[in-house]
C-alpha cells in the first residue's frame, strides 16, 4: 500500500468520526489576538525591508540622449 493510499484511507475513516466543536467552547482570546498582531507587525517589517531594497536599485527607464538609444540596439551581421 502506498503512502498516499494510506493517507486517503485514514482521511476517510478517522476524520468523519471526529465530533464538531461545541459553539460555546470556541471563542476568541488573547492568544489569537497576539498571533494576528504578530503577523501584522511581520508584514509591515517585510514591506519596509522590501521598500528599502527597491530604493537601492539604480536604473534609467529612458536614455538621456538619442545617441545612447542607437548603441543599445543589437547589431545584425551583414
Amino acid at each position: 500500500m502506498s503512502m498516499f493510499t494510506g493517507l486517503w484511507v485514514t482521511a476517510l475513516t478517522v476524520v468523519p468520526l471526529r465530533q464538531p466543536p461545541n459553539p460555546n467552547d470556541v471563542k476568541t482570546g488573547w492568544v489569537g489576538f497576539a498571533v494576528f498582531l504578530g503577523l501584522a507587525v511581520a508584514v509591515v517589517l517585510l514591506w519596509l525591508s522590501f521598500r528599502k531594497q527597491l530604493r537601492k536599485i539604480n536604473f534609467e527607464e529612458e536614455p538621456r540622449n538619442p545617441a545612447d538609444r542607437s548603441s543599445d540596439r543589437p547589431t545584425t551581421p551583414s
